[in-house]
């Protein structure tokens, strides 16, 4: 019967234990950075359908039909594709800021315990999640580079035509026009790179990452 009870209290200290670190207060914030990075997701899938219809936009503006619509078409999709920008630059900050949070308030977490096999096991999966977001931050830093020059050479673009919108303007701006259109091209696909990146370390984030 002592060893019955004895056995009952060992697991219900397990349990205890289980519990306590289910209601961190770094799995807390953990749970609003993945919440955040969703938001993030969502901003950028935004982002690359606003970008496809400004590369439309910029195909109809050199094939010579209905040139003052498009032109028209193409500032307004420039001018939300510049708003969304300004969203994901706010949001992306969040994350990071979140990220912050977390890993401190995960570190302070660890100091309080005793065996110091679980503090070196707790600390070496903290380092993992740093060197997971380094990663990823890393990766949106290059992009977000990449988005500001595309952006300043639509926004150029729709200052020239803005001045000076003609068929001879346009034949002027083909190559720039082309330019645009390929680092749009390129700026959709790298985009869907860093959307990949940011769903796995959503999952690890989580904790719901199976390896």
């Amino acid at each position: 019967m002592r060893d019955v009870l004895a056995s009952l209290g060992l697991i219900g200290l397990l349990l205890g234990t289980i519990v306590q670190a289910q209601n961190s207060d770094s799995l807390g914030i953990a749970s609003d950075q993945a919440a955040s990075m969703d938001k993030l997701d969502q901003l950028m899938g935004r982002a690359q359908k606003r970008l496809e219809y400004i590369m439309t936009n910029l195909n109809e503006l050199t094939d010579g039909n209905d040139k003052n619509n498009n032109f028209d078409n193409f500032k307004e999709n420039l001018e939300e594709l510049k708003s969304i920008r300004d969203d994901i630059k706010d949001r992306v900050e969040k994350v990071r800021d979140l990220q912050g949070q977390r890993i401190a308030t995960w570190t302070k977490e660890v100091s309080g315990m005793n065996d110091k096999d679980m503090r070196k096991l707790t600390n070496d999966q903290i380092d993992k999640a740093k060197a997971d977001f380094d990663g990823l931050d890393k990766q949106m830093r290059e992009i977000g580079g990449d988005a500001n020059d595309l952006t300043g050479l639509l926004d150029d673009l729709q200052k020239y035509f803005a001045s000076s919108f003609s068929s001879d303007s346009v034949n002027a701006a083909k190559d720039r026009i082309e330019k645009a259109k390929t680092s749009a091209r390129d700026m959709v696909k790298d985009v869907d790179g860093l959307r990949d990146t940011l769903y796995k370390n959503k999952k690890i984030v989580k904790g719901t990452n199976s390896q």
